[in-house]
């Protein structure tokens, strides 16, 4: 009949070690005799379990790009870099949601707190950017842009698309945008 543990090259068998559950022994250990060090209870039975702590980074790194995208989404001039920031946590929360679920990774919920930030910041985007293209759009401000370019520097020609530009905008919004001066 074979025996667990093996016995070693002098035919001995090691010591058993501590009993089921790393408790001590009722009495206590004999001296000499002392469980193995690592993660163990403390003395008296202890109440108190620490695990080791997992890494974090990647849930740490999906919730700031997160708060970055939420932040800058909705500004007209940052509206790429908050869709790539929320692109960015959107992904890496997803990534680190998945590693928590499997024990490899801590943060769960900083993980989900990412996605949904990221998911809010990609969208919120689109929106503002559609928003920006069609007011530009229907303003004429495009077409201005686009007049001023072909002007390539001419003075009277920039001032002339911006005439222009001005009574695209005082037709369309009934404004006048040029205050006439009074006597």
């Amino acid at each position: 009949m074979n025996q667990y543990p093996p016995p070693d090259q002098y035919g001995q068998y090691p010591p058993q070690g501590p009993p089921p559950g790393n408790y001590p022994p009722p009495g206590g250990y004999p001296p000499g005799n002392y469980p193995p060090p690592g993660n163990q209870p403390p003395p008296g039975g202890g109440q108190y379990w620490q695990e080791s702590p997992q890494p974090k980074g990647m849930a740490i790194t999906a919730m700031v790009l997160g708060i970055i995208g939420l932040l800058t989404f909705w500004t007209v001039l940052l509206t790429i870099v908050g869709v790539l920031c929320g692109l960015l946590a959107a992904v890496l929360g997803l990534l680190a949601l998945l590693k928590a679920r499997s024990g490899k990774a801590g943060g769960p919920g900083m993980a989900v707190a990412g996605l949904i930030m990221g998911v809010i910041s990609v969208i919120g985007g689109i929106v503002v950017g559609v928003l920006v293209w069609t007011v530009f759009k229907d303003t004429g401000t495009t077409d201005f842009l686009e007049c001023v370019r072909k002007a390539d520097g001419d003075s009277a020609k920039v001032d002339q698309c911006q005439r222009e530009y001005n009574q695209r905008l005082e037709d369309k919004f009934s404004v006048t945008l040029t205050p006439v001066p009074t006597r």
